[in-house]
């Protein structure tokens, strides 16, 4: 069975894109579109992993890694920010609260996908 990979972000054309070459590499892919419907999909899904953006609608990625932190039932997994905020502060934040990846957008689809598959296999 492959592994599950839910992407939150606000941009569609990107979630396209982005799925369409994670499904080519073997994995399933799922979406959300913001912070609401994220946290939901993931408490609903339990994804082997999430690409998380951090500026979207009705919320941000840093309020939805917390509240996966907190939740017995998604605390352990993975998170990759995917994101186009790139100060100091805001990444040190996601490190703080056990982020497994930090791109600024634009990203190297190659570099994300070997860093996923990294995660995964420490899985």
């Amino acid at each position: 069975m492959s592994n599950t990979i839910l992407i939150i972000d606000d941009d569609k054309d990107l979630v396209r894109m982005l799925g369409k070459r994670l499904q080519h590499e073997g994995y399933r892919v799922e979406a959300a579109f913001d912070a609401i419907q994220g946290v939901s999909q993931v408490i609903k899904l339990k994804p082997d992993l999430v690409l998380l953006d951090i500026i979207m609608p009705a919320g941000n990625g840093v309020g939805v890694l917390e509240n996966l932190r907190k939740n017995t039932k998604t605390f352990n997994i993975p998170v990759i920010a995917l994101t186009g905020v790139s100060d100091k502060q805001t990444k040190e934040t996601a490190e703080e609260l056990g982020i497994s990846g930090y791109f600024v957008k634009p990203v190297n689809v190659d570099e994300l996908i070997e860093s996923l598959k990294e995660v995964l296999i420490r899985k």
